[in-house]
Order: C-alpha cells, then sequence, then structure tokens
C-alpha cells in the first residue's frame, strides 16, 4: 500500500499523526477481507503494522518488522529537526527519470541499492507534472512525517503485541544499532532479531535477497 501522503495516495492532514498510519493499514486490510495475514513493513511502514496490530489485536498472524520507527521517551514532535531540514532541502524535480536516476545513483540515502531498487524507485517515486518529473512525495511532507515520529509513543506498548514478530535491522544501520535493536527486541512479548550483514537502514533496498531468506526462519505461529 501507498502510505498517505506517498506514492499515489492523496495528500497527508498535518500535523501528522502516526496512530493514522496504523488505521489506514487497518483500512486497507478491511477493503481487501484479509483475514489474519503476514504483515512486512521497513521503517514507517513497519511501525504502522505495528500500530495496526496495537488497534486491532490478533489482526496478523505475524510480523516481520525491519527497522520500524518506534522509538524510547521522550515523545516530543520534532518541528526542528535534521531530518526534515534534509527532506526540505531535497531536489524534488527533474527534466526525466534518467536524470533522477543518475542524481540518485550511489548517493546519499541511496548507497548501496541494487540497480534493482534503484529503477523501481524512480518508476513509481516520480510522477510527471508541469513538464518536469517530481517526486510523487513532495519534501515538505516528507518533513512532516519525520516530525511525527518521536510521538506516537507506540514503545510503551510493544508488550501488547502478541504475534510473533521477526525483528530485522542493517548491521551498518546509523538508526537501528544492535544494541538499540536488542533492546526493542524484550519489549515484544515473542520475538527474535536477524541482523543483516552489508546493509544499513535501507536493508530491503540493499540486501533484497538476504531479507528474502529471513522469510523461510519466520516465528512459529506466522
Amino acid at each position: 500500500m501507498d502510505q498517505r501522503g506517498h506514492g499515489d495516495s492523496g495528500p497527508a492532514p498535518t500535523p501528522c499523526d502516526w496512530w493514522d498510519l496504523g488505521r489506514d493499514v487497518l483500512a486497507v486490510l478491511d477493503h481487501l477481507a484479509a483475514v489474519h495475514p503476514l504483515g512486512l513493513g521497513h521503517s514507517s511502514g513497519a511501525a504502522a503494522l505495528v500500530m495496526a496490530e496495537l488497534l486491532r489485536p490478533g489482526t496478523f498472524s505475524g510480523l516481520v518488522a525491519v527497522e520500524p520507527i518506534i522509538f524510547p521517551p521522550p515523545y516530543f514532535r520534532a518541528v526542528e529537526n535534521p531530518m526534515s531540514a534534509a527532506a526540505l532541502r531535497r531536489r524534488s524535480a527533474f527534466p526525466s527519470p534518467e536524470a533522477a536516476r543518475a542524481a540518485w545513483r550511489g548517493r546519499g540515502a541511496f548507497r548501496g541499492w541494487t540497480e534493482e531498487a534503484l529503477d523501481l524507485y524512480v518508476a513509481h517515486a516520480l510522477g510527471r507534472r508541469d513538464g518536469a518529473w517530481t517526486l510523487k512525495c513532495p519534501p515538505e511532507v516528507e518533513a512532516e512525517f519525520y516530525r511525527g515520529a518521536t510521538a506516537h509513543g507506540a514503545w510503551e506498548r510493544l508488550g501488547e503485541v502478541a504475534c510473533p514478530v521477526l525483528l530485522a535491522a542493517g548491521a551498518e544501520s546509523d538508526s537501528h544499532p544492535e544494541e538499540f535493536v536488542r533492546a526493542m527486541r524484550s519489549r515484544f512479548a515473542s520475538a527474535r532479531l536477524e541482523v543483516v550483514d552489508g546493509a544499513g537502514h535501507f536493508v530491503p533496498m540493499q540486501q533484497p535477497a538476504a531479507l528474502a531468506r529471513l522469510l523461510d526462519v519466520l516465528p512459529a505461529g506466522s
């Protein structure tokens, strides 16, 4: 699914309440009439799945949460933060998808991405508008998501997640170092941790085959 304000979804209202991401997941599952699916998500998507399970216990048969954006207190809306500032500086328009790909390849957050992952991002992250190819998620929307990332407080409720959880993190992650994700794992009722070599925060884009192999070692019950 495309999160609100991302991809082909509609604009996100402000201020950003991350619990709405969990509510959106539940709305999609209701629309699909999905019964106890396995949820796999990355970053804010992983947090959205956890929040959906907290809002409606028993929704998922299991969760694969890759570096979920769920942090311990203090909880606050970070109006000024480095991630939002960087998002607002992001170039959002290009003369062609090829120009965007050339600008992104091997740089910044895209460092270490597979060619296939980058191709998919170029294909789905850009839309034609006013004679240019622009990001479907405008920098202002991305910045607003970061402002709300530290406010939701789901950390306090991780013990309520009863379904088995496979928690995954990149060995080179600057947002989810191993000590931190071990502390996160201990808060879940039933979770195991897998650290993926050769990846930072963007595990699915940097090591997709390694992440796929983890699906063969899912917790019992999922």
